[in-house]
């Protein structure tokens, strides 16, 4: 099995992750992308049948949003 490293906050990059943990990771940033876009595809209907005045939404931006996220660090 190849070894799988993460570089996320609370782990050193030099960690290996089990297979369980790796996809118990991936499983939550999917959660994540689909809740994002329930939200904004949400936000979107109500501003076409005039339920909101206006709105701002970033609809397909999730997954490069939670990779960058896990990539960039404070200076």
């Amino acid at each position: 099995m190849p070894e799988i490293r993460t570089q996320t906050s609370n782990r050193k990059s030099a960690d290996r992750l089990s297979f369980d943990d790796f996809k118990e990771i991936v499983l939550k940033d999917y959660r994540m992308a689909v809740e994002s876009r329930q939200v904004s595809l949400m936000g979107r209907k109500e501003v076409l049948t005039g339920e909101a005045k206006f709105g701002v939404f970033g609809e397909g931006k999730e997954l490069g949003q939670i990779t960058m996220g896990k990539h960039i660090r404070p200076a």
